[in-house]
């Protein structure tokens, strides 16, 4: 009869825990943000995001620069005394003239170096943005995996309570309670890594962000409850001109380029012509001058050649940069497809026969066909097939993200989703 009373007693609250630790979701403190803000408020937050602003702050300071006038006006002033009387005095002025238009040249260069530099803040934001979202997601399913192995504790311990009166009772065996001890270990140690694993995900997810997280108003979002699907009819190879790390190769090709066109205007000597005016000894002076460089002992040729190769260099790195762009956008969409397959499959055959074999387990359980240790044995199985699922559930979530890093999309993406 003790022994019956028992195994009721640990039917009711096995059925009770795995079932609120299967499918009970803890609710969080705050209400969680639309993911819009919460990336809003990351972008503005993170130091990496700005320090790429001021990189384009500056590039656009260098722009400015290197689009003005080359040269400035000089003026001179010149006097000869003789025996303590002033016997000339002149005044000039001089301009040497930018003759080929250098400052033009330099700044279309300069122009093509600040998009490449813009392109490479929206790689940034768009980094930052795919990072912070993975580290999201695993965050998420390190936080169910704490909370699944935290119930499996508490059970286990209720589990153990009972196991140490059966055996003081002669209701069970020493071997059955030295099962139930032996889980109860294995639980704690489950739930420690859990918790290690969970602390090591928020230092992750900070890093991501580049500071660390408070949230004030905005709290950690959801992700959404259905998998987004992949399109089918996309312009890959608009997808990938679109690409910030390909647009700033592009437009490094182009400066380079220009560079080109740059040093060779540099090899054409700019004149200098001065007017000169004043007195020379009561008469009146009025000179005019020019002098123009003679590059004899440097034509400037090496650098034209310099130009020619770096632009060479770019193009070649431009290439590779699209290409790699290419290799990993479909790689990134045969893992999503494989991963949501994979997904789609266990919430279709794998989480309703988990939901079944729980059932099954707590009928045999009932009517004593199953043992309290092949009952716990199995039910452990159970929280362990439970665990993998939300494992897999943040691996597709991560290559859905890698998706959009590599497509570029994530803004579109984060749009749509985050109202």
């Amino acid at each position: 009869m003790r022994q019956k009373l028992l195994v009721l007693s640990c039917m009711s609250m096995v059925s009770i825990a795995t079932s609120s630790v299967l499918y009970a979701a803890e609710q969080e403190t705050a209400q969680p943000s639309s993911m819009k803000d919460f990336i809003n408020y990351v972008l503005e937050g993170s130091p990496i995001v700005a320090e790429a602003e001021a990189r384009v702050m500056s590039a656009k300071a260098g722009k400015s620069a290197a689009s003005k006038w080359i040269y400035n006006p000089e003026i001179e002033y010149g006097e000869e005394d003789i025996d303590g009387e002033k016997k000339t005095r002149t005044y000039g002025i001089s301009q040497t003239i930018d003759w080929s238009g250098k400052f033009v040249s330099s700044g279309k260069t300069a122009g093509l170096e600040l998009q490449a530099v813009e392109a490479d803040r929206d790689g940034v934001n768009l980094n930052v943005m795919v990072n912070v979202l993975s580290s999201l997601a695993d965050y998420r399913a390190a936080k169910e995996i704490y909370d699944l192995a935290s119930k499996r504790t508490g059970f286990m311990e209720r589990f153990a309570k009972l196991a140490k009166k059966g055996l003081k009772a002669g209701d069970i065996d020493r071997s059955e309670y030295n099962l139930a001890e032996l889980a109860l270990s294995e639980a704690l140690i489950a739930q420690a890594d859990a918790q290690t694993a969970l602390a090591q995900s928020n230092r992750d997810f900070n890093s991501s962000i580049g500071f660390s997280f408070t949230g004030g108003n905005i709290a950690m979002p959801e992700l959404p409850d259905n998998l987004p699907v992949l399109p089918e009819a996309q312009d890959i190879d608009q997808l990938l001109l679109n690409l910030p790390s390909v647009r700033a190769m592009r437009s490094r090709e182009e400066a380079a380029k220009s560079a080109i066109t740059s040093a060779r205007k540099d090899r054409i000597a700019d004149p200098t012509i001065g007017v000169i005016g004043g007195k020379d000894t009561g008469s009146d002076v009025v000179g005019f001058s020019v002098s123009i460089p003679i590059n004899v002992l440097n034509s400037y040729g090496a650098e034209v050649d310099q130009a020619k190769q770096e632009a060479i260099a770019q193009a070649k790195a431009g290439q590779n940069a699209y290409f790699s762009a290419k290799a990993n956008l479909d790689a990134a969409r045969s893992s999503y497809k494989l991963s949501r397959k994979a997904w789609l499959n266990w919430q279709g055959n794998g989480a309703q026969a988990l939901a079944e074999q729980t059932d099954v387990l707590d009928r045999k359980f009932k009517v004593g066909d199953l043992s309290a240790t092949d009952y716990l044995v199995q039910i452990k199985q159970a929280l362990d097939t439970q665990v993998a699922a939300e494992e897999l559930h943040s691996k597709v979530w991560q290559s859905w993200f890698a998706w959009l890093g590599a497509s570029g999309t994530v803004n579109q993406w984060i749009q749509n989703s985050g109202e």
